[in-house]
C-alpha cells in the first residue's frame, strides 16, 4: 500500500447510468453544494468522456470504470495539477494490483499501461476561486471489458482487464469493489499532495513507472 494515509472516513458516492463525463458531473455537484466531504462520481457510461489536451475518451456502457474523485480543500494553493495526476497513477496501480491482480506501469503524466498497452487514463482538474483551489477533481477511466475502442493517435493500442486476467478471475471480478478501491486510494494519495508530501509520491511513482521514463516536473 506504500505510504498511504488514513482511509477510514466514508466517501459520498454519486452513481449515474449515463453522464456527459464524470468530471463534469463532479463539477456540477460541487457548484450545487452537494459535496459535503471526500466523494466520488461513478457512471456506467459517458457520452462525452475526455482525456488530456481535449482528447476523446471512448466510454461504452458497462465496458469500463468511469469515475471522478472529488477532494474539497478550500484555500489550497495549487500551481499545477500534475502532481495530483501522478499520485492518482500510483493509486490506480495499487488498486488494480490488489483487486484485479494486474500489473500497471505509469507513463507520464496520465497513462496507465499494462502489457505494453493502454489500460486507462487520468484527467485532473482544479476548481479555482481567486488564487486558490476549492476542490480538486481527479477523473479515471479504466477499460474493463472488450469493446470497440480507437485511440485518437499514437502507437499505443488499448487493452482491457478482460484481456489481461484469466477467464475465471475476470468472471469473479467485482467492479464495484474495484471502483471503491480506486476512489479510496486516489483520495489518500491526493492527501499526500495537499500536505506537501511529494517525496512519498515520487518514490512510489518510481516503483510503478515505465522503465526509462523520468519523474515529471510538477
Amino acid at each position: 500500500m506504500g505510504c498511504c494515509g488514513d482511509q477510514r472516513r466514508v466517501m459520498q458516492v454519486f452513481s449515474y447510468e449515463t453522464v456527459d463525463s464524470t468530471n463534469e458531473a463532479a463539477k456540477r455537484l460541487v457548484a450545487e453544494g452537494k459535496i459535503q466531504g471526500p466523494a466520488y462520481v461513478l457512471a456506467r457510461e459517458q457520452t462525452a468522456g475526455r482525456g488530456t489536451r481535449g482528447r476523446v475518451w471512448i466510454s461504452p456502457k458497462d465496458a469500463g470504470i468511469y469515475l471522478s474523485v472529488i477532494i474539497c480543500e478550500p484555500g489550497t494553493a495549487i500551481r499545477s495539477t500534475t502532481m495530483f495526476s501522478l499520485a492518482a497513477g500510483v493509486a490506480c496501480a495499487e488498486a488494480l494490483a490488489e483487486v484485479a491482480g494486474v500489473v500497471v506501469q505509469l507513463k507520464p503524466v496520465n497513462d496507465l499501461l499494462a502489457a505494453g498497452r493502454k489500460l486507462g487514463g487520468i484527467l485532473t482538474e482544479a476548481l479555482i476561486r481567486g488564487q486558490t483551489a476549492h476542490a480538486v477533481v481527479t477523473g479515471v477511466g479504466i477499460n474493463v471489458r472488450r469493446a470497440r475502442r480507437v485511440l485518437p493517435s499514437g502507437p499505443i493500442r488499448p487493452t482491457c482487464l478482460e484481456d489481461l486476467m484469466s477467464a475465471d478471475r475476470f468472471t469473479r471480478l467485482d467492479t464495484a469493489a474495484l471502483a471503491e478501491a480506486l476512489a479510496g486510494r486516489i483520495r489518500s494519495w491526493n492527501g499526500h499532495v495537499i500536505r506537501g508530501d511529494t517525496e512519498c509520491v515520487r518514490q512510489e511513482w518510481e516503483r510503478h513507472k515505465v522503465p526509462g521514463t523520468v519523474f515529471p516536473k510538477a
